[in-house]
């Protein structure tokens, strides 16, 4: 989720990682854009983002430079947009009965952004800004010592990664420590990302179509021995797989998708609004829950006034995070889809907007 260059592979590989995350959240059966169960989501989707912020990971930065550039990029809209969601929540609950989210405390605006993530709900894939803060001060860390081009912070990172998934698949992670172990977890996904930077992708020349099969069927493979390779790293409540299972099967789709992308960067390159939407992941990882909710709003108003919506459950709406569609077809995914990336994007512009507002001098007659 970071900005440094326009590189549009790059581009590429955000927006389709930031769509896997949005249409993961969509409580409906079945993944849009998951090929029949061959790349699950939950499989690979977290992984490859730390991956694509591993790739510009920056060694010229001195250490305090670059731990006070991630605390102002990653951890203040964090925990200001935590208040927002905090105040909003406690709104929602009063004036629509919703019964879901942690109430206003200390805890909830000071410490569960980096311990829990979750607590408000509709910022819940929060948690992974504060996971990646800790994945990139760690390998900022672990790499002191060797020079930019080195493999060992690569391999340390491997390491430590595998004894956190054999730990938590294991449940030997104790619950206050384990904010710690998943970020330790995406560790080597983004150590990849500067590995290949640094030292493998010039290499990356294979032609495309016997690349992509040879993928695919090693994917088949890994998917037939390896069934229960998805896993919920956000809270570690289920996490069936192994270190193979976990690094292994996000290798493969990490390289699948990196050649998908390389294959349709300049499309990216020539629309404005999916190049906006791959430089604003921060947005749509932060508020496209909120895009359901309002969605969901939309439909609990037309159940209001009879003019559609017939069997939307108020009680489901209030109780959990819900999702309208009747008879349960899957189909109506895409207007959430659709919804949580339209309104996270509309925040952004406006964010946006704001900002170049209060930096433009005023201007006098």
């Amino acid at each position: 989720m970071e900005r440094r260059e326009e590189n549009r592979v790059f581009r590429a590989l955000y927006l389709m990682a930031i769509f896997f995350v949005v249409d993961g959240h969509i409580p409906l059966e079945g993944e849009l854009f998951n090929f029949g169960g061959l790349f699950r989501y939950y499989s690979f989707h977290m992984l490859l983002f730390a991956f694509g912020s591993g790739y510009f990971y920056d060694s010229t930065r001195g250490y305090r430079e670059a731990l006070l550039r991630d605390i102002r990029q990653l951890l203040v809209p964090m925990y200001l947009w935590n208040l927002f969601y905090g105040i909003l929540m406690t709104a929602l609950r009063r004036f629509l009965g919703l019964q879901y989210g942690a109430p206003l405390s200390a805890y909830s605006l000071l410490l569960a952004p980096i311990t829990d993530g979750e607590q408000f709900v509709l910022n819940g894939a929060a948690w992974f800004i504060g996971a990646l803060f800790l994945t990139k001060l760690v390998y900022r860390t672990l790499s002191l010592p060797f020079g930019r081009k080195s493999i060992w912070p690569f391999l340390l990172s491997l390491l430590l990664g595998s004894l956190c998934v054999y730990g938590i698949s294991h449940e030997w992670v104790p619950a206050p420590l384990y904010f710690l172990a998943r970020a330790l977890v995406l560790l080597p996904g983004y150590a990849a990302g500067h590995l290949y930077r640094e030292r493998l992708e010039k290499f990356d020349r294979l032609p495309t179509l016997p690349w992509l099969t040879g993928i695919v069927l090693l994917r088949i493979l890994f998917t037939t021995l390896v069934p229960e390779n998805a896993y919920l790293l956000s809270n570690g409540t289920y996490f069936l797989c192994g270190p193979i299972g976990v690094y292994l099967g996000g290798a493969l789709a990490i390289a699948f998708y990196l050649r998908i992308a390389r294959l349709i960067a300049p499309l990216i390159g020539k629309s404005r609004i999916l190049l906006f939407c791959s430089r604003n992941t921060f947005s749509v990882m932060m508020h496209h829950r909120l895009g359901f909710l309002c969605l969901n709003i939309i439909f609990l108003l037309l159940n209001w006034f009879h003019l559609g919506a017939a069997n939307f459950h108020l009680y489901e709406f209030r109780a959990a995070e819900y999702t309208y569609a009747p008879a349960g077809h899957p189909e109506w995914a895409v207007l959430y889809l659709l919804a949580g990336i339209a309104l996270s994007l509309a925040i952004a512009g406006l964010m946006q907007r704001a900002k170049a507002r209060l930096k433009k001098p005023e201007t006098r007659g």
